[in-house]
């Protein structure tokens, strides 16, 4: 771990137990301690670097995280973690945090208590502060160091954001002070760092804070300014259903006018009562399973390394899948048998990448020059996937895969993006059939972090697993679904939204209805998702889950009548809501349009927030016990809590359905269901039989 490089110079290499990574944890600690204690006191320069090129130090052990569940050991945690971490900024040698790769969490602290921090320009160093992200704070030292160095207002975006940022980014707010080439290679990268690492002791002045931030972070009248703006947005942002940047917030803004000593003092203490809280618990349960998610197709990483990717349709869903594929490197041949089809999908690739900021005029040039976009299928011919995102018609389908199947190589996959159609109908008259399978992105493709990967009852292992890995490449969480009507998340979206509409059906206004879905931590009310969906295509989705589910998926006429009156939601301009802009409000003409009356009673919000959520969390359980996302037991509990939560937009501190259910217990679960019992539905099997036995919804 400690090596001499000279006279005067050494290096302390982070390494965990497989040498590969680095991460903090009691053994990592140790190593550490040991290093420093046997640095020869001629040492007056210290580089610490991490173990490989595209990794410095990944922070702490979430695993260690998740086992506690008392505050004295959680504050005997962060205070080790202090000590050691604390011992670095007071040794006599300079000291250079030498980054290349991921530097977050305790890694960044770590680098903050260095003199200096140099970092590689590759695309895989970052550098930030999560730790919000899993209901805690940075408890390293990161909220009392960080504002010191690059002043409150820079340091508390990073804090209560968790952002991490790139090493331009750091770079141009002081918190990285140099850069040294992109252009470098594993074999050299640590040489290159160390060279770094002495020049920048004998050259370099540092960036300095300006005059403004200056202000806002060492005057007491900066800091309320800072503290009133800062707190105002958390509040908007997380409904107060998030501790943990409230507490960051307080605790950055306290440590400014403290010794670093208090202000550890103060992070171990706030740290303590954050990792047993029940918010960080949900949050960190949905980390390990978006890890986890990430290793489904890990065994088909290099057979999709090179694979060329087919979409057919150039709406909004093909045109959004197409740019997923290209932003992230890869080859795209889009067809559209129409001129406009075409037109528009080039229109929007275009807008979407000129809207990502990191990608400069070279970067987007060259990603444009890997897309085609063509009107005959025929030019699918060498491509290894094809997505189609067309009508959702089945016959239509039909024809389009067989014809596929006759111009793809035999091993090619042909995914479809329904929402709703059989995998096994689409696939009736394709060759080799076990290659057809559902890839469901969710509106927008570009932005919604779930793929769900649907299995026909002959798609082949590998065909399910190839899909996994280019999920996972373009930086989105499969969940692997059978192919059950709805799949995964529409089902459990279902009795949802249509318990909205009876709730409307019975007087309760819209505003309420989504005020309530809201108070629970969804992100939009039912009625509003109805309109951002779309009133054409929830209809369409509404008739089926009804055919396949019967009585508890069965909801008011009201969706006909919307559409008869030109009412397709927000793409139209007008739906539940009227929409002029960004601006829009509940349409009250609505509700005479429906027969309902102008008159509507107050609803109390508890009561119409368990009116809608029960219907989902049964509906889940029941998905959980049919083997929807696989063999009932923890595994598939993960993967419904996954998909809840990225899916249907389930309140992540409850920690997706399956979590929420296992934190209230089967019977006070049963309990809700049964003071409802008679409105519209009841609990299903699976919660009832786990009240009488007292079990697990995971085991």
């Amino acid at each position: 771990m400690l090596n001499k490089i000279d006279n005067s110079t050494a290096t302390i290499t982070l390494y965990s137990a497989d040498n590969k990574t680095a991460i903090l944890n009691q053994e990592s600690f140790d190593r550490l301690e040991a290093a420093l204690n046997s640095l020869d006191s001629d040492i007056s320069t210290l580089i610490f670097l991490g173990p490989s090129i595209k990794n410095f130090c990944a922070g702490a052990d979430i695993n260690s995280i998740k086992s506690i569940n008392d505050k004295a050991q959680a504050r005997e945690l962060a205070k080790r973690g202090q000590d050691i971490i604390h011992r670095v900024s007071k040794l006599s040698a300079t000291t250079v945090a030498a980054i290349s790769g991921a530097c977050v969490g305790g890694g960044c602290e770590l680098a903050l208590a260095c003199d200096y921090r140099i970092a590689t320009g590759i695309k895989d160093t970052k550098i930030g502060l999560p730790e919000v992200k899993l209901g805690i704070l940075p408890g390293f030292g990161g909220c009392t160091r960080l504002p010191r160095l690059i002043g409150l207002p820079n340091a508390l975006q990073i804090i209560l954001q968790g952002k991490i940022l790139s090493a331009k980014r750091a770079k141009k707010i002081g918190l990285i002070d140099r850069i040294i080439s992109e252009n470098i290679h594993s074999d050299n990268y640590k040489e290159a760092l160390i060279e770094a690492s002495k020049l920048i002791i004998s050259n370099y002045s540092r960036k300095k804070i300006g005059l403004k931030d200056k202000v806002l972070t060492y005057t007491k009248l900066g800091r309320e300014l800072v503290k009133s703006q800062a707190k105002k947005n958390i509040l908007k942002e997380t409904k107060g259903n998030y501790p943990a940047p409230l507490a960051a917030l307080d605790v950055s803004l306290k440590a400014l006018s403290l010794s670093i000593e208090e202000g550890l003092e103060l992070e171990a203490q706030e740290i303590s009562n954050l990792i047993i809280s029940s918010e960080s618990k949900s949050l960190v349960h949905l980390f390990l399973l978006s890890e986890k998610s990430k290793k489904i197709g890990k065994s088909a990483s290099e057979q999709i390394k090179e694979i060329k990717i087919g979409v057919l349709g150039g709406g909004v869903m093909g045109a959004g899948i197409a740019s997923v594929f290209l932003e992230k490197g890869f080859s795209v041949v889009l067809c559209d048998i129409s001129e406009d089809g075409r037109q528009n999908a080039r229109n929007h690739i275009d807008k979407y990448l000129s809207s990502r900021r990191y990608m400069n005029e070279s970067l987007k040039e060259e990603t444009f020059n890997r897309l085609r976009i063509k009107e005959d299928i025929s030019s699918f011919k060498d491509c290894g996937l094809v997505v189609e995102a067309i009508v959702e018609n089945l016959e239509i389908k039909q024809k389009v895969f067989k014809q596929l199947s006759n111009i793809l190589s035999r091993d090619a996959i042909i995914a479809s993006n329904t929402s709703s159609l059989s995998i096994d109908k689409i696939a009736k008259d394709v060759e080799n059939p076990s290659r057809v399978i559902g890839m469901h992105f969710f509106n927008p493709a570009e932005k919604m972090p779930l793929v769900e990967i649907v299995r026909g009852s002959i798609t082949s292992d590998n065909a399910a697993i190839k899909l996994a890995a280019l999920v996972t490449q373009i930086s989105k969480f499969p969940v692997i679904v059978e192919n059950v009507p709805g799949f995964l998340v529409n089902r459990v979206l279902s009795p949802y939204m249509a318990e909205a509409s009876q709730l409307l059906s019975e007087g309760y206004s819209i505003n309420d209805i989504d005020k309530a879905a809201l108070s629970f931590g969804m992100p939009m009310g039912p009625v509003r998702l109805l309109d951002e969906v779309g009133l054409d295509v929830a209809k369409k989705v509404q008739s089926e889950m009804f055919k396949a589910y019967g009585k508890r998926m069965k909801a008011p006429y009201y969706l006909a009548k919307m559409i008869e009156d030109n009412r397709l939601g927000k793409k139209s301009g007008l739906g539940f809501y009227k929409y002029e802009g960004k601006k829009s409000e509940v349409d009250t003409s609505v509700y005479n349009l429906l027969g309902l009356g102008s008159e509507r009673k107050h609803g109390d919000i508890k009561y119409l927030s368990e009116r809608l959520m029960l219907p989902m969390i049964n509906e889940a359980v029941m998905c959980l016990d049919e083997s929807v996302a696989g063999t009932p037991g923890e595994d598939a509990a993960g993967q419904v809590d996954l998909a809840t939560v990225m899916g249907t937009g389930f309140a992540p501190f409850r920690g997706g359905a399956i979590q929420y259910s296992e934190k209230m217990g089967a019977k006070n679960l049963l309990n809700k269901f049964n003071e409802h019992k008679g409105i519209r539905y009841e609990a299903c099997k699976g919660i009832v039989d786990r009240a009488n036995n007292d079990a697990s919804f995971y085991s």
